[in-house]
């Protein structure tokens, strides 16, 4: 075996193509995400040191992955980690490699299956062989969670989701507050929606695992691409006295839209805008509050909002599912399994020290 370093980019993201090449269920959300991190023109790349190492066998590389160290950050992210089965050795070596990445930055800690920061990706899912992802969901074989699962260190998540006729049922029981109001994003004026939402970002999840500050230009460059996609009803901000104080991200699973193997595009613009194919799932990509403000009414008014404008825009709609949920915050755990009970799929990241 040969530990390696990759000379592009687009060599990289061919091998990672290449693991998924048999997969009946593999819907591609990796490239678009490989190409905003990676990018080394890009606003988030601009933040970081990064490298992209394997190790192979043979001509056939056994395993994957980037490392990215932001400026910012204390820990070293293991990004786009693939591997072949029972390939434990080739990773215990792309592994001794990673923890000398991390010392020669200074830093002591590795955050493995982060994708750069969690609003592109985090964790590996669990059972996620058995449907295929959702748009914009972590996809891998099962026994990717075998390499690092021994650690003391792992990080759970669920997903939550059932249909949307019982979340609207079990809404209407719910109190709602008349001093909090809902309104969809002005996407005419889009770039300024964007950065309220990375301004609320930054209030509201400072202290959360795996996040970190960001900035203005990397969220719209990781908007940009799903413009067109998108309407105004898919970013909802609450507000109260004139004061924006949370917001939720939803969005069809446009990967319902997706052939095996592919991934969002044009094609998928066309479906979903203007030939109107209907789309059977709603993401709830993330939700937020203002500390000062989570007493739950602003939670259960986005909400509401959400399966309104859902149910007026998109009728095909018959079920939701949440993005993940550490499951260490047990008040969101709460609140969301409440209105979806159902795990519709568990994710796992794993903390190590080097």
């Amino acid at each position: 075996m040969q530990l390696f370093e990759f000379r592009t980019s687009v060599e990289f993201e061919q091998s990672m193509r290449g693991f998924y090449r048999s997969d009946p269920l593999f819907k591609n959300n990796k490239s678009g995400t490989f190409r905003i991190v990676c990018n080394p023109r890009g606003a988030f790349y601009q933040n970081t040191a990064q490298r992209m190492i394997g190790v192979s066998d043979r001509g056939e590389t056994l395993c994957q992955c980037v490392l990215i160290k932001r400026k910012a950050y204390d820990k070293v992210s293991v990004a786009f980690f693939e591997a072949k089965p029972n390939a434990t050795d080739a990773v215990s070596l792309m592994m001794d490699a990673v923890a000398v990445f991390a010392k020669t930055y200074g830093a002591n800690q590795l955050d493995i299956a982060l994708d750069g920061h969690c609003s592109y990706g985090v964790g590996f899912a669990q059972g996620a062989s058995q449907t295929p992802p959702l748009f914009g969901e972590s996809y891998n074989p099962e026994y990717y969670n075998d390499f690092f699962y021994g650690d003391k260190n792992a990080v759970g998540f669920t997903s939550y989701t059932d249909s949307l006729a019982n979340i609207a049922a079990r809404l209407d029981r719910l109190k709602h507050s008349s001093e909090i109001t809902v309104e969809p994003a002005d996407f005419r004026n889009f770039n300024d929606s964007i950065r309220l939402y990375t301004a609320l970002c930054n209030s509201i999840f400072s202290n959360h695992r795996f996040c970190f500050y960001r900035e203005e230009a990397e969220d719209l460059e990781l908007f940009s691409g799903m413009k067109p996609l998108l309407s105004p009803h898919n970013l909802l901000f609450a507000k109260k006295d004139n004061q924006t104080i949370g917001f939720l991200l939803m969005y069809p699973d446009f990967n319902e839209l997706v052939p095996a193997g592919g991934g969002a595009g044009v094609g998928t613009f066309i479906q979903h805008k203007v030939l109107r194919r209907p789309i059977n799932t709603m993401k709830i990509v993330q939700i937020g509050v203002l500390p000062e403000f989570q007493s739950g009414r602003a939670i259960v008014q986005l909400f509401a909002e959400a399966i309104r404008l859902t149910r007026l825009h998109n009728p095909s709609i018959n079920n939701v599912v949440s993005s993940w949920i550490l499951d260490e915050n047990r008040r969101s755990m709460s609140m969301v399994s409440q209105l979806a009970p159902k795990i519709h799929r568990r994710f796992f990241a794993y903390e190590k020290e080097v």
